[in-house]
């Protein structure tokens, strides 16, 4: 009896040491202060078209009292320059929010990167400026007239079913169109157009796979009319 409780005394205190390391490494890893993040570089408008006025913003850590720089192009790299003071001893960082107008951009793919290494870098497209949305692979053709003078009107596509016009402004939208497949219910195509503007205008949808009636030019259209000063949204589960 004897021998098996002094053979267990030192099993007990191996079993106890081993918990006490886990908890203090447990407390020590509790410890440890978090690392700093940043939030991703963000740009607006978010889908710019060509010789749009882009601005790009990051919150990022840097030196006390750093400043946006300048920014450079080299083909499809973008890279943006924080001015920061150089002290000694160099104090810690702290968040900054920073912000950055580019020069007019053409139609292309870039990559975005800031000069300081804990800012992760990110690629953005500029779309051509088209005034017409080509939804369902191109087969809908999306276009507005009659809109107020001076409006000029520049389609955004969001999905092949869904896009936006804007008519002053990249960042003022005025009606967003959604085309729904709807055969397996009544046997059309359903247009949908939500408008957000009290402007003349007539938004035209054209079905350019019927036939052959693009060399004919006497392809299906629905026309959705809004008088000035009116403000009129449309369903039409019949429209193709």
């Amino acid at each position: 009896m004897e021998t098996r409780h002094r053979r267990g005394v030192p099993v007990v205190a191996v079993v106890l040491a081993v918990a006490a390391a886990l908890a203090c490494g447990v407390a020590g890893a509790r410890a440890q202060p978090p690392t700093p993040s940043v939030t991703p570089i963000n740009i607006s408008p978010a889908l710019p078209a060509d010789d749009d006025a882009i601005v790009v913003s990051a919150d990022v850590f840097a030196p006390p009292a750093a400043s946006a720089g300048t920014v450079t192009v080299e083909g499809s790299q973008i890279t943006l320059y924080v001015n920061a003071p150089q002290f000694s001893p160099q104090p810690p960082g702290a968040l900054q929010h920073l912000q950055w107008q580019l020069p007019a951009m053409p139609a292309g793919g870039y990559n975005l990167s800031v000069s300081l290494v804990a800012v992760p870098s990110m690629g953005f497209v500029v779309r051509p400026r088209t005034a017409q949305l080509g939804l369902f692979g191109s087969r809908f053709q999306v276009s507005v007239t009659d809109q107020q003078a001076g409006a000029s009107p520049a389609a955004v596509q969001l999905s092949d079913s869904a896009g936006y016009l804007t008519f002053f402004g990249s960042a003022n939208v005025e009606l967003t169109v959604k085309i729904v497949d709807g055969r397996v219910v009544n046997g059309h195509y359903w247009v949908f157009v939500a408008s957000m503007t009290d402007t003349p205008l007539s938004l035209t949808v054209t079905d350019t796979q019927v036939g052959n009636c693009a060399s004919t030019k006497t392809c299906p259209t629905r026309t959705y009319t809004n008088p000035a000063h009116t403000n009129r949204n449309f369903i039409d589960v019949e429209a193709f």
